[in-house]
């Protein structure tokens, strides 16, 4: 299982939310890009660069991903606002390895399906992004009247490589994944899925590891240093 370490961008500046929620809010860093180069020295194999400020339809990031992205040292998953195809050319085109893919899915599956034929299926994932049983869209502002093992079931078509499930609730908290929610989707889905959401222990990740995620998201617990990314490594059975 793969630890992926989370870089939200508010503003230009490094940041966490609590649940989503703009108002609450807490800077780490006045620089994104020296975040990804201390998760990147310290081994990250994939780091998940969100632009939130494009994520909620209030101005975007480019410079700072384009900045984040160019060193081309870690693979870099770019999540965000990505709702056009010049805008998921324009990231492709930076260098991203990955790009995730959220409202627009909702609305019009077929234009993943696209990006998927044009530029390989490792080059995209979908985002499943659950407030209680329902999907939320639009920077998470808006819920739709959908289940969330239902739209991820619906999304295995898309051509995409993995969906990152992202449990709002306990985003931002440290309060512990939800598990049980997990193996949810896992038992629905065909293929592979990343967990985001919540972790705040070591032993949050064993759990999601035995559950049979591919990856996981960690935010909140690095930046508060509940542990290193090194120890989540090794947690998960990785001892370099």
């Amino acid at each position: 299982m793969l630890v992926i370490p989370a870089v939200d961008v508010m503003q230009g500046k490094c940041v966490r939310l609590r649940q989503g929620s703009p108002f609450q809010r807490k800077i780490y860093s006045e620089d994104p890009v020296q975040i990804v180069k201390k998760f990147s020295d310290e081994g990250a194999e994939l780091i998940h660069l969100v632009d939130l400020d494009a994520a909620l339809g209030v101005g975007q990031n480019h410079e700072i991903v384009r900045r984040c992205i160019e060193p081309g040292i870690t693979k870099i998953q770019v999540a965000g606002g990505i709702r056009g195809m010049e805008k998921a050319q324009s990231v492709l085109k930076l260098g991203a390895y990955r790009i995730v893919f959220g409202t627009i899915v909702a609305r019009h599956p077929e234009f993943v399906s696209d990006i998927a034929r044009r530029y390989g299926a490792d080059r995209v994932a979908v985002a499943v992004d659950a407030r209680g049983e329902k999907v939320s869209i639009d920077g998470w502002t808006q819920q739709l009247d959908v289940n969330y093992l239902e739209f991820a079931k619906s999304m295995e078509s898309t051509g995409a490589c993995a969906l990152i499930f992202t449990q709002i609730d306990v985003d931002g908290t440290l309060e512990g994944c939800r598990v049980a929610e997990v193996a949810k989707i896992l038992r629905t889905v065909r293929i592979p899925v990343i967990a985001s959401g919540g972790i705040g222990e070591l032993s949050d990740l064993v759990a999601l590891s035995k559950l049979g995620v591919s990856g996981a998201i960690v935010g909140t617990a690095l930046y508060e240093r509940r542990f290193t990314l090194k120890d989540a490594v090794r947690a998960v059975g990785y001892v370099d």
